[in-house]
């Protein structure tokens, strides 16, 4: 099995070095540079429990909607004992840093964490997306909130429902909002079909505008009980709280023009989601900060010029 665990880590691991040359050595280079300042400002004390926490939510987004499951079926190695050594390989400079640091709760969320995901050997299936909401009272046009909704409803309930109970954790909150934009962030990562944007009879701009509306808009209204909760019980909390809120509504319309630069009707961009992730964390360097409204400039001219060719 480790032989086959080695083997299938390669795989991966070429399959991600393709995306990244996909990105082009600019992208490449500035994702280089995040990564490593946020990793930077997380080697603090304190901080390094975050940061396991975020590695974990990165495999747990990959491991619950992998494409492999008829292959490794095939192959008998759906199994926990194959995940655990393939978390291992991946994980080991993680696992090597909170050992010589050393960080024995970072640790301890790290191999939890990924043995307990282990466990879980299918993934996420949509099939039952059918007893959740359908949400119609959102504008037609929002039909990424709509999906969207339906497939995130457990994270989101998650999301509240922790702040809730363990509200003298004030930092729960400003984590929460965090998880909800990340969340609405993989919204933008399908692109719907021409057909869509032709039944509006409208021009590029107009499109382009009324989805970077949407997606502030709803994600204001979603996270505005977390905010007010924040802000009524612990005021002196109020900066950080806010400090977050404006950079997630850059992200989202930084989400939007990122998925409009490359928009092809059908298709999807689900490697998208890495640099979003890190932009919901640009707060914590301050010198970030004008980093994603950069990009958000950038990208939605980009997104225009794209809407463009493809609308004709």
């Amino acid at each position: 099995m480790l032989r086959a665990t080695i083997l299938f880590a390669r795989i991966h691991l070429h399959r991600y070095f393709r995306i990244l040359n996909q990105l082009g050595i600019f992208r490449v280079v500035f994702l280089a540079v995040i990564i490593a300042y946020i990793f930077k400002a997380t080697l603090r004390p304190g901080m390094l429990q975050w940061q396991a926490l975020a590695v974990i939510a990165v495999v747990v987004q990959a491991h619950f909607y992998r494409k492999d499951f008829v292959l490794l079926n095939n192959l008998g190695l759906n199994k926990p004992g194959f995940f655990i050594l393939l978390f291992t390989i991946f994980l080991s400079p993680f696992i090597l840093l909170y050992l010589i640091w050393p960080d024995y709760s970072a640790l301890l969320i790290l191999l939890i964490g990924s043995g307990l995901i282990s466990i879980f050997v299918k993934p996420i299936r949509r099939t039952w997306k059918f007893t959740l909401p359908a949400f119609r009272f959102l504008p037609a046009d929002a039909w990424e909130w709509r999906v969207g909704l339906r497939r995130s409803l457990p994270v989101l309930i998650l999301a509240y429902t922790i702040p809730v109970v363990f509200f003298r954790y004030d930092y729960l909150f400003a984590a929460s909002i965090i998880v909800v934009s990340i969340t609405a962030n993989t919204f933008q990562q399908h692109h719907e079909p021409l057909t869509m944007f032709e039944a509006l009879n409208t021009t590029p701009a107009s499109y382009f505008l009324r989805k970077v509306f949407l997606q502030c808009t709803l994600l204001a209204v979603l996270i505005l009980p977390l905010m007010l909760a924040s802000i009524l019980l612990y005021p002196e909390g109020t900066r950080p709280v806010i400090l977050i809120f404006i950079n997630s509504m850059v992200v989202q319309a930084f989400a939007v023009s990122l998925k409009y630069a490359g928009y092809l009707p059908g298709s999807s961009s689900p490697y998208h989601s890495s640099i979003l992730i890190l932009f919901n964390f640009a707060f914590i360097i301050p010198a970030m900060l004008p980093i994603p409204f950069i990009m958000t400039l950038i990208f939605g001219r980009k997104a225009l010029n794209q809407l463009n060719l493809v609308a004709g």
